[in-house]
């Protein structure tokens, strides 16, 4: 009986560590993708924390997103 809730327990982990990798991946292309589009005087004068703060921003808008279907369906 422990084995099945350690399983599930687990599971759920990975579930989670993998949505978390590829919302934290998606924004990564997002953003970058979004910064080609600026002029490139623009671009060289963003700052990297702000670039680094947008990805983590958008990340978790990713996940909560991703974890909000998640729920949603079961």
């Amino acid at each position: 009986m422990g084995n099945k809730s350690s399983n599930v327990r687990s599971g759920r982990l990975v579930r989670w560590m993998l949505t978390a990798g590829l919302s934290y991946l998606g924004a990564m292309f997002v953003v970058l993708g979004c910064l080609s589009l600026l002029p490139d005087r623009t671009q060289r004068s963003l700052s990297e924390a702000a670039v680094g703060w947008a990805v983590l921003g958008m990340s978790v808008g990713l996940f909560m997103l991703f974890a909000g279907r998640r729920r949603g369906r079961s």
